[in-house]
């Protein structure tokens, strides 16, 4: 073959291979995995938006009585402060709120009364109760000590409580209980005369 011929053909071999380069995709890493890892994290993402829109969807019932602008019942989020519900219902000039503990949780059906300034803040002795009826336990707000006042509740499962519900940003009914380690079927039946969900 001469050599015209075989420069000829090195020539169509170059421009063979630069075509394929060119056009031709080469085998690159898989996005595969990062895309189910994306997936995952956004699962997960969902999940935890769930629970909290769950548990911010939890509304409850507060009267509000004494030196307030506008007294009467306001629906809040559960979760709510005692201060929530004062600024809500608005304070007065004559408002005390100095005796008042403003972090503590709003529980639904209760009332919150803010006192006048001057006004005598010796409370009222109540008629004496029968012990019949136990006091029923907040889930959502009891601390570990009040926890372990109900009979079947130590220390290791009232931090188990508490552990969940700060995890899970609060309980949303008391059978949501049985999602706790250590609380079977029949140990929430042996509490549902004590606890609660407000």
């Amino acid at each position: 073959m001469s050599m015209p011929g075989i420069q000829r053909i090195a020539t169509f071999a170059v421009i063979g291979l630069l075509l394929i380069v060119l056009f031709v995709p080469l085998p690159s890493c898989s996005r595969e995995p990062l895309i189910e890892e994306e997936m995952i994290v956004s699962k997960e993402q969902h999940a935890a938006a769930d629970v909290e829109e769950k548990s911010v969807k939890k509304e409850i019932m507060v009267d509000i009585k004494g030196a307030v602008l506008r007294p009467g019942p306001y629906t809040f989020k559960l979760g709510d402060r005692i201060k929530d519900a004062i600024e809500k219902a608005g304070k007065t000039k004559q408002s005390d709120t100095g005796s008042m503990n403003l972090a503590a949780r709003l529980i639904d059906g209760e009332e919150v009364i803010v006192p006048k300034k001057g006004a005598d803040t010796k409370p009222v002795p109540e008629p004496e109760k029968s012990p019949a009826v136990p006091a029923l336990v907040d889930l959502n707000g009891a601390t570990s000590e009040e926890l372990q006042t109900v009979p079947g509740i130590g220390p290791s499962k009232a931090e188990a409580i508490i552990a969940y519900r700060d995890e899970k940003g609060g309980f949303s009914s008391f059978e949501e209980l049985g999602e706790v380690k250590g609380f079977g079927e029949k140990t929430l039946e042996s509490l549902k005369n004590y606890l609660v969900v407000y």
